[in-house]
């Protein structure tokens, strides 16, 4: 807020507290303080009667859009419901028709090519053998080559570490 206004505010404070007070010593001196009381007491009684009403007014409002609210949340509600109902429907015959077939095929075929390479060709299993054939084959020419230099064939089998 700006100064101006703060002064206005104050003053303002001041002022009605000067009233108050000057009220307050002709009250004292005129004896007007029963008058004062009941007057007092008549603005707070009109005060909580226009407080009651509006509360009244705001239960009446807030009763009436909660019941507009669930007037129209209700059928939204059970749009949702179909429409959940249709997707799942749809999902499962998506999967019945389409996926499971597609994933039946592809397993079959896949076994089948699997099957026939193993079979009819070179297969994982051959080939595997044949790298641990040839393994051997390898580690047989070293040995006979360190026996023909003249080593015991110990060294070169086992390696640096002792395992070959």
């Amino acid at each position: 807020m700006s100064r101006t206004r703060l002064y206005l505010i104050g003053g303002s404070v001041a002022v009605v507290l000067l009233l108050a007070l000057a009220y307050a010593v002709l009250a004292t001196i005129f004896g007007w303080w029963t008058i004062t009381v009941d007057v007092v007491l008549c603005i707070t009684a009109l005060v909580s009667l226009l407080m009651l009403a509006a509360l009244t007014y705001a239960v009446f409002s807030l009763t009436r859009t909660v019941l507009k609210i669930r007037a129209e949340i209700l059928p939204v509600l059970e749009s949702l419901k179909d429409t959940t109902s249709t997707v799942r429907e749809t999902a499962r015959v998506a999967s019945v028709f389409g996926v499971d077939p597609a994933v039946r095929t592809a397993s079959a075929v896949m076994g089948a090519g699997e099957i026939a390479s193993v079979v009819f060709g070179r297969g994982h299993v051959r080939s595997r053998s044949e790298k641990r054939q040839r393994r051997r084959q390898e580690l047989e020419r070293d040995l006979a080559r360190s026996e023909l230099n003249g080593h015991n064939g110990v060294s070169t089998l086992n390696g640096a570490n002792g395992h070959r």
